[in-house]
């Protein structure tokens, strides 16, 4: 008697896993104009300069902590993947994009500062690598994309209504 252990375990996809599969990556895609936004804008913010970066700041806007979270979340694997699976971006450039990734989490935690901006040779390293790799990918503008961001008062109010995001 043979069994088939792929069948047995669930190792093998089903119509109907396939299917949630399937909508799962239709939602995903619903968003990726964001995703493609962010990855962007986070390449961006390492092309700046420390008073380019400064001129970012607001109540509501620390570039700093941009610098290290935005990025992270561009390259959550489900968002860049959808960037990718969709064509927005050519998959010839996810092995560069993958290394800048990797190059921005090596910086040193110790240099994460304003000061070190433009004067450490690392940040300069990745300026130039940021730009580089916003002009292979076709970006003209260093110019931060803020149509995702949406701002209130105090009192809970809108003051700018950013378009929906995920």
């Amino acid at each position: 008697m043979k069994i088939n252990l792929k069948s047995i375990f669930g190792s093998k996809t089903t119509s109907t896993d396939k299917s949630s599969v399937d909508k799962e990556e239709i939602e995903y895609d619903k968003y990726v104009d964001f995703y493609y936004t962010n990855l962007i804008n986070s390449i961006i913010l390492f092309s700046l300069t420390s008073k380019e970066l400064e001129k970012l700041s607001g109540p509501v806007f620390n570039p700093m902590t941009e610098l290290e979270s935005e990025i992270d979340y561009a390259f959550t694997p489900v968002c860049f993947e959808t960037i990718f699976r969709k064509g927005v971006i050519d998959k010839s450039f996810k092995d560069e994009l993958l290394k800048f990734k990797k190059w921005t989490d090596d910086i040193p935690s110790e240099i994460w500062d304003w000061e070190f901006i433009d004067k450490h040779e690392m940040w300069a390293s990745t300026r130039i690598k940021a730009n580089a790799l916003l002009d292979k990918l076709g970006v003209t503008s260093r110019t931060y994309n803020d149509d995702y961001i949406t701002i209130y008062d105090n009192e809970g109010n809108i003051i700018k209504k950013g378009k929906n995001n995920p």
